[in-house]
């Protein structure tokens, strides 16, 4: 079975070869199975039909056969073909829609696993079909020429026994026929030399008698080289083919320069044997319909390009319906080549047309048999064209009849454009309309518009209706622009910019004023000129309330100062202002040696003190008090109650309303707020809120006042705490003073007067006794030091001194408390920096601050001072290599016995001190109207100490 296939496959191999190089189309197609394919060579004919080898096998060999030509193909190859002695013409159709003549040759045989096959060759015939059709034209012609020529038709009338008569008379009749016919006729020998012409090729060419050209040759008769050459080579053609040559436009240049056009015919003249004796030729002058047909190519391309160039789609039917033109704009809207409409037939039934409703137009109501029935145009057309490759496309058809001179159509001009797309933006831009049209209507956003020209109102909103009070329109467009519209703001509106903010009040049907806030929406025309512009606005009434009152209360908190009395008087005045009321009263309840009492502050600015009864009995205001709440309450007609006649601030007034609001302080309702008004108001939310904000205002400050009470009474007993303090020291360190002294004298007397009678032990220890009451001292004047400088008793001695001669006397003094640490210190100041200061106090900062480095730099450390100026300051720094500050050690310093401890904790630096020093130091430094202060970057990473003295000059 392997074997067997292998061969099989073989022999196929072996046929594919000899396909290949087989130039005629070869094939095998399957009987059984509607012809189909199963093997193809390439070869000419294939690439002339456009088709690769995939494309076909698997198909049916019919699918490349004319339509025309398939039923006698089919009826061909099943008649059953046993040899290939039989073969048809049949016309194959191309890729490119052409039409290729081929002689097919087949015959049927049996695979293998005996399956019917056919084996099919085609042959491409088409040149030879073409030569088929030029030989039966050039029949046709012959025929017609010698139907035309007078002796041939005339030899047909006689009989044999009369040739030589017939001759005789169809020479003479040949004669006339020459010389009166229209047409140019004349003969030549086959040297091309003339034999004859009639009159009318001698009148052509300036030749007075027809004779006179026997024996000439064109070089002497004609004028354009290019043209002898030309006709020699044409009529050469001629004799030596013996073929005639019909109708052939050619031009001519004659002696005079003239160019003509002519329809020639070259006919071979033949002798008794048959052989070429000379050349027969006639033309007629075509040049008017030669110069016409070039006026109408070019009108006609001038007509094209312009109907190419035009952005509407143009198609040109006959009166059959048969589409004759179409322009490229016509190839997009239908999505049809060109090539496929000039094959259909437009507006007819093969094309369908629906209606609005999607049914199909009825033929007697297309445009086509519309126009041919009226004979008139038709214009904007509507009809949804059913594409096959697009969808269904909305078209707008014009449509218009071109007559010939007896009213008949020629043809009828068609405009067609795709309005699916303006027809859907209508559409939306109609509902769109109608939405915004409700919108507007609808809106809660003002809406008003208004024309340039003469200031009118072209529209207005019922929202903005309601905003203004007013129902009927006409009345407010009347009467907006002069009374409606606020007169100060109304230029304000007319010279507002597009899409700014914009805000303007407005005077309501009660008399009120409102503010509306919003943005301009210019319009133009198609000039571009501003023709009118519209307002989008909302109520913002309660908006620039608010804005007012928060400014006010700003306003105020900016006024506020220490007198509590006064803050409350701006905030009263504040009150009256937003709520437009006649007068506030501000109520506060307190108890005064176990008696409840009220304050009543006036926005007028007067304060009265009532007894609980007095309060009570004879204001209204007393009412609001019976309420356990802090909502505000509102009362009405108040002047016909019973305090009309006790009440001062009604009586005094003419009050008739009030409104207020307990204010909550902690859980007690102690305070009250009240507006009093000459008439019953209209009492809004905004007017509510407006109480609340006042109230809270109001709140604030009592409560600043109770704390500012509650400060100065913690601030008295911190003085007092503070001098108690420093009495102590001052009084402690006088206290120690005395016996240190007894100490210090006596240990000095012993070891001075007695030293040679102590033994080493004795003097050691007298020794650490005076070192340790030195200490002591200095921890004592220390305390004394910063004692004055708490009290302020610490007086300065400045005078105009040599800052550097001073800081480099420090440092010989601590040299050599430096070099036991084997430490360096570099000096990097000025030579002279002179100003104003206390030397000793000075001395005692940079000792200080030095005897610090020295003592937190570990051994071999550096030490750096330097100096600059900044700011009318000498600044002078001290930076040390040593342990460093954190952020929490920095912020302890320069605080009273702010030492910092170090015992303990493994570094190799002095941990002796009081925590003064640098407290002591800084308040030196302030005094002389300087600074001091410290920075590090941390652990391990040294610090630098600052301190700046001003530049005083002498």
């Amino acid at each position: 079975m392997i074997s067997d296939d292998n061969k099989r496959q073989n022999a196929k191999t072996q046929f594919q070869i000899f396909m290949e190089i087989v130039n005629d189309l070869v094939m095998i197609i399957d009987q059984t199975e509607d012809f189909k394919i199963e093997l193809i060579n390439n070869c000419p004919l294939l690439e002339k039909l456009g088709y690769a080898e995939s494309d076909l096998v698997g198909n049916s060999f019919l699918k490349i056969l004319f339509s025309e030509d398939k039923k006698k193909a089919v009826k061909f190859l099943k008649k059953g073909i046993d040899t290939f002695g039989n073969f048809q013409e049949i016309k194959l159709f191309s890729t490119k829609d052409e039409i290729i003549w081929a002689e097919i040759k087949a015959r049927k045989f049996t695979d293998e696993d005996k399956n019917e096959k056919i084996l099919i060759i085609l042959k491409d015939i088409s040149k030879q079909k073409k030569i088929e059709v030029n030989l039966r034209e050039t029949e046709d012609r012959f025929k017609k020429i010698t139907e035309t020529i007078p002796e041939i038709r005339f030899w047909k009338l006689f009989n044999p026994k009369k040739y030589e008569e017939a001759l005789q008379s169809s020479y003479e009749m040949l004669q006339m026929v020459i010389e009166n016919i229209p047409q140019y006729i004349i003969w030549k020998d086959i040297d091309l030399s003339y034999l004859g012409c009639n009159d009318n090729y001698a009148k052509l060419i300036g030749i007075e008698h027809p004779e006179n050209i026997i024996g000439k040759t064109d070089e002497e008769l004609l004028l354009d080289k290019n043209q002898i050459q030309f006709n020699k080579e044409q009529e050469r053609k001629v004799i030596e083919s013996n073929k005639a040559v019909f109708h052939t436009d050619e031009s001519w240049i004659l002696r005079n320069g003239e160019k003509i056009w002519i329809d020639i015919n070259r006919i071979p003249l033949l002798n008794s044997d048959g052989n070429v004796a000379g050349l027969l030729i006639t033309f007629e002058d075509i040049t008017e319909r030669k110069n016409a047909e070039e006026n109408l190519r070019k009108q006609h391309e001038k007509l094209e390009r312009i109907m190419e160039t035009s952005p509407a789609g143009i198609l040109s039917v006959g009166k059959n319906g048969h589409i004759i033109y179409v322009n490229s704009q016509a190839e997009k809207v239908l999505h049809y080549p060109k090539e496929e409409l000039l094959k259909k037939t437009f507006i007819t039934t093969k094309f369908k047309f629906l209606d609005s409703e999607g049914k199909l137009i009825p033929k007697n109501e297309l445009p086509f048999q519309i126009i041919k029935k009226t004979k008139k145009p038709i214009f904007d057309y509507h009809a949804t064209f059913k594409s096959f490759t697009n969808g269904n496309i909305l078209l707008s058809i014009n449509g218009t009849p071109l007559l010939k001179n007896n009213g008949e159509i020629e043809n009828i001009i068609f405009t067609v454009e795709d309005i699916t797309e303006k027809e859907l933006a209508e559409k939306m831009i109609k509902a769109s309309e109608e939405k915004y049209k409700d919108l507007l209507e609808t809106s809660t956003i003002g809406i008003l518009e208004i024309e340039l020209e003469n200031n009118s109102v072209s529209y207005i909103n019922p929202k903005l209706l309601e905003f203004i009070g007013y129902q009927d329109v006409d009345y407010v467009n009347k009467k907006l622009m002069d009374e409606i519209i606020h007169p100060d703001d109304l230029l304000k509106l007319l010279n507002s910019e597009e899409g700014k903010d914009i805000e303007f009040r407005i005077v309501t049907n009660k008399g009120k004023e409102k503010w509306l806030q919003g943005k301009r929406l210019n319009q133009y025309d198609d000039k571009d000129n501003l023709i009118s512009f519209r307002l989008w606005l909302e109520d913002v009434t309660d908006k620039k309330m608010y804005e007012e009152l928060i400014l006010e209360l700003n306003i105020n908190f900016l006024n506020y100062t220490t007198d509590i009395q006064q803050n409350i008087e701006l905030l009263l005045k504040t009150c009256l202002k937003q709520l437009n009321g006649d007068i506030v009263l501000y109520i506060t309840k307190s108890d005064h040696e176990e008696k409840e009492q009220y304050r009543v502050m006036s926005s007028k600015g007067d304060i009265t003190m009532y007894t609980s009864e007095e309060f009570t009995s004879n204001l209204f205001i007393s009412e609001l008090f019976k309420e356990n709440h802090d909502f505000t309450q509102e009362f009405f007609d108040i002047h016909k109650t019973k305090y009309a006649k006790s009440d001062r601030y009604i009586i005094e007034n003419g009050i008739e309303a009030c409104y207020g609001k307990l204010i909550l302080s902690g859980n007690d309702l102690n305070s009250l707020l009240c507006v009093l008004f000459q008439q019953n108001p209209t009492i809004t939310n905004q007017n509510k809120l407006v109480l609340f904000l006042i109230c809270d205002a109001l709140e604030i400050e009592q409560r600043r006042w109770e704390s500012q009470q509650h400060l100065e009474e913690q601030n008295r007993m911190l003085s007092e705490i503070n001098k108690l303090k420093s009495d102590l020291f001052s009084r402690t360190s006088h206290e120690l003073k005395t016996p240190l002294i007894s100490i210090k004298g006596f240990t000095e007397l012993l070891l001075k007067l007695h030293s040679n009678k102590l033994d080493s032990d004795v003097i050691s220890i007298l020794e650490e006794i005076k070192s340790g009451s030195k200490r002591l001292e200095d921890y004592i004047n220390a305390l004394v030091e910063s004692s004055q400088l708490d009290q302020g008793l610490l007086k300065l001695k400045k005078k105009r001194e040599n800052l550097t001669f001073l800081i480099k006397y420090c440092i010989k003094q601590l040299q050599g408390m430096a070099k036991l640490r084997e430490q360096k210190v570099k000096l990097n100041i000025k030579n002279n920096i002179y100003t104003n200061f206390d030397k000793e106090k000075i001395y005692e900062v940079i000792t200080n601050l030095l005897i610090n480095a020295i003592k937190y730099t570990p051994i071999g450390g550096t030490i750096t001072i330097d100096s600059h100026q900044k700011n009318n300051h000498y600044i002078i720094s001290i930076n040390d290599t040593g342990i460093g500050l954190t952020k929490k050690e920095i912020a302890q310093l320069f605080t009273q016995f702010g030492k910092i401890e170090r015992y303990g904790q493994g570094w190799d630096v002095g941990i002796e001190g009081t925590g003064l020093g640098l407290y002591i130091s800084k308040e030196l430094i302030n005094l002389h109207d300087g600074i001091i202060w410290v920075e590090s970057e941390g652990r391990n990473k040294g610090s630098t100490f600052y301190f700046s003295l001003p530049i005083e000059k002498n």
